[in-house]
């Protein structure tokens, strides 16, 4: 029987082998010479490889493939993402894999550098994450994080909910009374935010 060309290629345990690969090449890329790019990353620099940055992100394949400063000098300066958080960054772009451990310390910085390089699966994984452990504690932190990093929308509506349920906790918290001291402009905008949401 002729075999059928048009159909989706069937995957196996090379799948599985591609990305232990993967994993290594993240692993070892400061010892291999295939790496072209360096990133700058507040005094650290990072290894990469153009071409795999560029098939995950639109933004690096925006800086790659066109005519670019850093595509001439090979170098990258990155002054606004931790440099522990950017290893993470390119962990996941690599791998697919994120760190439960990196989750539980980074996952708001994660969320803005998956914002700031169009990473929508990240962004939703961090996300996720972030509902799963809100708090009293947090909540209005997280409630200000969708502010500036849109669209972070199943946060937001979480966060807000979390508002309504639990109203007094929230507003006994440290963070609540820290806001009310140094950003209460933020502060008022918030409030407006949970009491103006539609109602679900």
């Amino acid at each position: 029987m002729e075999r059928d060309l048009h159909k989706s290629p069937t995957r196996d345990n090379d799948q599985d082998l591609i990305l232990i690969q993967l994993e290594e090449l993240f692993e070892k890329k400061k010892r291999i010479p295939l790496s072209d790019i360096t990133f700058n990353v507040l005094g650290r620099q990072f290894a990469a490889h153009k071409t795999i940055l560029a098939i995950r992100s639109p933004v690096f394949a925006a800086m790659f493939l066109y005519h670019t400063i850093e595509l001439i000098s090979g170098e990258v300066e990155v002054d606004d993402i931790d440099p522990d958080v950017f290893q993470e960054v390119l962990r996941y772009l690599y791998t697919g894999l994120t760190r439960s451990a990196a989750m539980d310390i980074m996952a708001p910085a994660l969320l803005a550098a998956a914002d700031k390089y169009l990473l929508g699966q990240l962004k939703t994984r961090c996300e996720t994450h972030l509902i799963r452990q809100m708090s009293a504690k947090n909540c209005l932190d997280l409630l200000a994080l969708t502010i500036t990093h849109h669209p972070a929308e199943h946060l937001k509506k979480y966060a807000i909910e979390y508002f309504r349920r639990y109203p007094g906790d929230v507003m006994k918290s440290n963070e609540w009374k820290k806001m009310k001291e140094e950003n209460p402009a933020l502060l008022c905008d918030l409030q407006q935010m949970v009491f103006t949401a539609p109602t679900v």
